[in-house]
């Protein structure tokens, strides 16, 4: 425990300072003990007194106990308390597990074993708890221990004998190292008396507390799921934009390469049409004597028929104008051979 030095101090100053003590009742049955310290528990003697009034009235034995249910023990010992269905349940369970053991509800054969061996036998049976075990062992057992429980615990913690930080396993532990064995009874019978002088106006306050954790944790648990909600967006939007910037990069990227497959394209093409305009270029000077020799035969060709024709025309011409000369030349002369021939 920490500051353990201060806290004994502290705890040894705080018991010496009760002056009340409050004895348990004497009981010859090992299993009466053993149901008294399960009604007392996070309870107080005198609710206890009552309640142990109440069962040991209302049943014949303690296998009619054991074959009860958990409601019905409540209402045998008239609890109401928040704790009364869990008070019953753990009794039955700790009967039913003796007579597993016994084959009968006793403890007789548990004092067969030695202490170490009575302490393990005693701590786990079945819904024992701490401060009804450690009460056992301290009354029945002559094993030198302090019975502690929740509200003793809190009550502990709160006047600053304790660590508030420390456990239940860990403040009994701690308690039995500070008292000296010959006074364990004593203390427990004194810490027994403070808790019953306190026990409503202690369970009044650790309500409050309760509720006081219970809203804090409440906060805490708001607080954590808006935080991790908040993360939440500020990762999705981390996300997100990370996503953007992908898909950016992608794009980029993508347009890139179209980009890069259109330039290639484009020199290609170049390429392409500065070849095709070599090869355009050396038949076509290659073509151009050919079409004009065609020109000019198919000029001449045209050129000679016309001539022909013209030509076959003046001839035509020339020889009816010969043949006009010829007609006038034999007419001339028919007309002097005539006139020769009259005179």
């Amino acid at each position: 425990m920490k500051n353990s030095k201060e806290h004994g101090v502290k705890f040894t100053a705080h018991v010496r300072k009760l002056k009340k003590s409050s004895y348990p009742p004497e009981m010859d049955d090992p299993v009466e003990v053993l149901v008294y310290s399960q009604l007392v528990w996070e309870s107080t003697s005198p609710k206890a007194d009552e309640a142990w009034t109440h069962l040991s009235s209302g049943v014949l034995d303690w296998h009619e106990l054991r074959v009860s249910t958990p409601a019905e023990i409540a209402e045998m010992c008239r609890d109401t308390s928040d704790l009364a269905l869990e008070r019953g349940k753990r009794l039955k369970m700790m009967l039913n597990h003796l007579y597993q053991r016994h084959h009968e509800v006793t403890m007789v054969p548990e004092f067969e074993h030695g202490k170490r061996d009575l302490r393990e036998s005693i701590e786990s049976l079945d819904g024992i708890t701490p401060f009804v075990a450690a009460r056992w062992l301290l009354l029945c057992g002559d094993i030198k221990v302090v019975p502690i429980d929740d509200q003793l615990c809190w009550m502990l913690s709160n006047a600053e004998c304790v660590d508030e930080s420390a456990t239940l396993t860990e403040v009994a532990a701690w308690i039995c190292r500070q008292v000296r064995s010959d006074h364990a009874f004593d203390v427990h019978a004194t810490l027994q008396a403070w808790v019953n002088g306190q026990s409503d106006a202690v369970a009044k306050k650790r309500l409050k507390a309760t509720q006081t954790a219970a809203r804090g944790a409440k906060r805490s648990r708001a607080k954590a799921i808006a935080d991790r909600g908040e993360a939440q967006q500020i990762a999705k939007e981390k996300k997100a934009e990370a996503a953007r910037r992908a898909a950016a990069k992608k794009e980029a990227a993508e347009q890139a390469a179209i980009e890069a497959e259109q330039r290639a394209a484009e020199r290609q093409a170049a390429a392409a049409a500065g070849k095709t305009t070599s090869k355009k270029k050396s038949p076509a000077k290659k073509k151009i004597p050919a079409k004009k020799t065609p020109a000019k035969k198919k000029v001449t060709k045209k050129k000679a028929p016309a001539k022909k024709k013209v030509t076959k025309k003046k001839a035509s011409e020339k020889k009816k104008v010969t043949k006009k000369k010829v007609a006038k030349k034999s007419a001339s002369k028919k007309k002097t051979r005539s006139t020769s021939r009259k005179r």
